[in-house]
Order: structure tokens, then sequence, then C-alpha cells
């Protein structure tokens, strides 16, 4: 599909749109002018660079889309003491159960805000050799008690979470409810089989303070063994006793930590996750050259750039991409949760299905209604260049891949897999082999690609199954991923060339991400001798 339209025609409803606005709201202009099949001939040159602009602009000005405006959120800066102190806690390798993971072992700002692998390593991390490598990060990062990740999801960034502020984790299991209040999985459920705010969360708890407490209680994440009779509170507990020097063997000087941020040495669980939380909402990246453009620099994006903004912002039904239904706001993300048939790899959460119990029903695990079943998170787009691999399981390398999964769902799904009839693995080299984490998992259990996760695609041509039915009105769905888009190999690089628009150069330049970075530089003065020092598979500091 490549981007035209009758220029004719779009001057002339932009002459009238001043008479007539007040009394309807105009249609958008669409990309290309209406047609019953067949389109446009392919003789009908395409839009000049001028032409692209006034209808960008006009997209832009009926859309009411404005430079963000964050003023509401109360964003802290990484110089601020609550979030210095967050920034120590989250390196800190003793609020991991064994004292061997840190929050920035899965979420480290050098790799995007995440950890660069398509499914997460926590506890016991290990080398290629079985060797015990707390400190190194990225794919070649292994589980040493399994022959695959245990974690079931792909780590989110952490960058730009404090402009959620509806849910975070892939299935919202931590949300803001109607009345205010916060529910976790602490929650209690009540007779309506409603999740009611968390008691344990103090009034002034925001989403990513709230958030912060659940990494510390995962078995697969941080917890491990450690307190394994406990609940998540007394968990908890017990790590504030390491940090107050409670414990023996343990000394530190995290009360002088505290003391600095709160002006007493009092280290309390809430405070720990209040710091945590202020650091993550500190990691704003927005300064991205969309924001220029909307801000008035017109040459901020390239051409095809703008060709892509055209596409991503008008609707399926006007034959654009409709991208923008869904990553819509300052976040490019609606907060709502989505059923669009992504890949599913990896152990998954445990749910009973046709093929195995390795799947993972996402929304539904936290809704407990089979409405939401497959259903996850609408991402935000910010920085996404920055953070591969994509998905709740990370299955997707490219942005070209997500693109095209949306293009054709169930083709995406083949050619992930290079099956043919049904079969994977039988039409060439299959993408997902070349995911870096399976290929690391190849090599070092000497295993062949199938055998990796030997359901993976059986459990991702469920999902397929699962929406195509749903699209097909055989199943209901809370919000399946209906539209039938019909985009070119051109209109597909034109779409990935405006995601990578809304990139901030910081989050791709290490000096520029040292303040919120721990290193070997801090190392002397950090309250105690577990601090996560990060390293990459070469040795290199991250």
């Amino acid at each position: 599909m490549t981007v035209r339209f009758a220029i004719t025609i779009f001057l002339l409803n932009s002459l009238m749109l001043a008479s007539t606005f007040a009394q309807n709201a105009p249609p958008r202009p669409p990309i290309n002018p209406p047609v019953n099949p067949p389109p446009a001939p392919p003789t009908q040159p395409a839009l000049t660079a001028q032409e692209i602009e006034l209808h960008l602009q006009e997209i832009i000005r009926l859309e009411a889309i404005q430079p963000a405006n964050l003023t509401r959120l109360n964003i802290p800066a990484i110089t601020d003491e609550k979030a210095q102190l967050g920034k120590k806690l989250f390196f800190a390798k003793n609020l991991g159960g064994m004292q061997s993971v840190a929050c920035a072992s899965c979420h480290h700002p050098s790799l995007g805000g995440a950890d660069a692998t398509s499914l997460s390593v926590g506890i016991n991390p290990v080398d290629e050799l079985d060797i015990s490598s707390e400190d190194l990060l990225g794919h070649m990062r292994f589980t040493g008690d399994s022959d695959v990740p245990v974690i079931p999801r792909n780590a989110p960034t952490v960058f730009n979470l404090a402009l959620f502020e509806r849910g975070l984790f892939w299935d919202s299991r931590v949300e803001r409810l109607r009345n205010g209040g916060i529910a976790t999985p602490d929650s209690i459920i009540d007779e309506q089989n409603r999740r009611r705010p968390d008691a344990n969360l103090p009034n002034t708890a925001t989403l990513a303070d709230a958030q912060a407490r659940f990494p510390v209680t995962s078995p697969e994440e941080m917890r491990g063994e450690f307190a394994a009779q406990a609940d998540n509170q007394s968990l908890r507990n017990e790590l504030v006793a390491r940090l107050n020097n409670e414990v023996e063997g343990i000394n530190t000087t995290w009360p002088e930590e505290f003391a600095i941020a709160y002006g007493d040495n009092q280290v309390t669980l809430d405070r720990i996750f209040e710091a945590i939380g202020e650091y993550q909402r500190s990691m704003v990246f927005i300064n991205n050259p969309w924001q220029a453009y909307l801000s008035g620099n017109t040459q901020a994006l390239t051409t095809q750039q703008k060709r892509g903004a055209l596409l991503f912002f008008t609707p399926a039904r006007e034959r654009g991409a409709g991208c923008h239904a869904c990553h819509r706001g300052d976040n490019f993300s609606n907060e709502r949760h989505h059923l669009t048939g992504y890949p599913q790899i990896g152990l998954g959460t445990g749910n009973e299905s046709s093929t195995a119990t390795s799947q993972d029903f996402g929304r539904e695990n936290v809704s407990q209604d089979n409405l939401d079943r497959f259903h996850f998170r609408t991402p935000s787009l910010l920085n996404i260049a920055s953070s591969a691999p994509y998905g709740h399981t990370g299955a997707y390398q490219t942005l070209a891949q997500v693109v095209q999964h949306y293009n054709n769902p169930t083709q995406a799904i083949d050619n992930l897999f290079a099956a043919q009839g049904g079969q994977p693995f039988s039409n060439g080299i299959a993408p997902y082999c070349q995911l870096p984490q399976i290929a690391a998992l190849m090599d070092k259990n000497n295993q062949s690609c199938e055998q990796v996760f030997p359901n993976a695609y059986e459990n991702s041509l469920e999902v397929i199954n699962y929406l195509q039915n749903a699209r097909a009105g055989a199943i209901a769905t809370r919000a399946a991923f209906r539209a039938r888009l019909n985009l070119s190999a051109q209109d597909v690089e034109d779409i990935v060339a405006f995601l990578h628009s809304l990139t901030d150069p910081c989050v791709e330049n290490r000096d520029c991400l040292a303040p919120w970075i721990i290193d070997e530089n801090d190392e002397a003065s950090f309250p105690d001798n577990k601090a996560l020092i990060a390293i990459d598979h070469l040795g290199n500091a991250l």
C-alpha cells in the first residue's frame, strides 16, 4: 500500500474545514482517496514531501496531538535525595533473597531499561560454563539450575514507567482502581470476585512504589528459596532486617543513606519501596525527534518517518495501519489489554491448554475472567527501538517483525518458526532460532532449536487460532485485534522509521545515562558489599 491521495480533494476539504467544523467534526482525511476496490491505480503519483507534511499536520490537528506535558505526574529528578537512595537500592543484591540478584539485573539502563533477553534470568545466574556470574547481564546469562529460563515473560523497560497511570506489568497485576486505590497480588478478593486496594500500601503510594514490592517476592525473579514459607509481607520485613544490620554477618551503612533521604536513619519497608519507585519514576526519556516535530521543528523527522507517521495515525478502515487506536497519548499506550496473538514461547505461567501446561493466559490470570484470555497490556512505544526483543515473551527481535505481525498474525507466526503446511522448522532457517537467547541456549545445552522449548510453535498456533476464532465471532473476548491490514513492504519500512523517531538519544548514550547507573566507580562508597556492577558476556562494563 503506497501512501497516496487526491491532493485537490484534500485542499478543498481543508478550505471548507473552518466553516463546517463548528457544526460537525470533520472526518479525518484518509491517506488515499476513498476507493471501493480495486485500489488506486499504480500510475497515480506518490505524495510529494510537501503534501506529506500538509497531510500529517492536518491529522495532528484533528487528533489534537500535543507535545507531552508531564507536569501533572510530578516527576522527580534523578538528583532528588529519594531517587538517589532508590538508585542504590535498585542495584542492591541484598534485596534478592539469595543475595545474587538486584532489580537492575533485569532492568539495566544500559540495556534499554530491560535486559536484552527474550525471557529474563533471575536467581542463580551462571555463564555458558555454568560458573556463577551474578553481575553478567544479557543473552549469555543463564539459569544455573535449569536448562531454560524459568521466568515466563520478557522484562518490560522501566524507562518512562512514570507515564503509566493505570497498570504495571504485562497483565496489570498492579493496577490503579477507579476509587484511587491500588490493587496488587496481595489484594483481598471480595465476594464479587473483585480485587480490593492492597491494605499494605500507604495512602501516598505510587504505582511504581507498589510495583517495586513484587519482584522481591518471586521465587524465579529475586527471592529464590529464601524464607520459602513466609508470606510476602513477612519476606519483605526480613529483607528490611538485612539493611537495618539486624542480621548476623551483614554490616551495612544503609541507615546513614536513609537519614540523607528521610531525615532519620530508620530503614522501613515503605521507605525502601518508595525510594525505588522514585528512582524508577525519574527515568523519563522523551526528548525524541517526534516531540521536537510536535514542538514546531518540521525538519526533526525525515520524509520517510513522516510517511510512517501518516500510516501510524490513520485508521485501518481508511487504508492506514491503525496503530494509534491502541498506542495513544504521551506514553503511546492506552494501558488496556488486547488479544493480538503474539507468539507464546517459554515455560508459560502454568495455564493448562489444549497443547500443554506451558501456556500464559495473560490478563485472565489477574481478572479470573476468560474474556481476558491471551490479553496483554499495550506497551509504550517510547524508545522502542532500544528495547528489543519484543512481545510478552520477547519472540520478535526486530520492529519489522512486530509490524508484520499486525499485518498478518498467522503468517507472522509461520514465518517466525519457518513453518510450512503446519510443520515448523521446515522452510529454511527460522528467525526464532536466531533470537540471541535461543541461539545461546542451543549452543550451551547442545540442543536443536526445536528442543529448547518443544511446545513453542504449538502454543503460538493455539493463540493465533484463538484470535482467529475471536475475529470470526466464535469466541467471546474483551478486545481482540480485528483490523485487516494490507501493508506493503515499503509501508512496513516507513512505520519502523517512524518508530525510531520515538527514541530519546539519551537512552543510547552511556554518558547521558550515567546518573542512573551504579558502576565500578561507586563500589567503594556503596552501602554494602553486594552492589550489582554489571558486565556483558565479553566482560565490558555496562
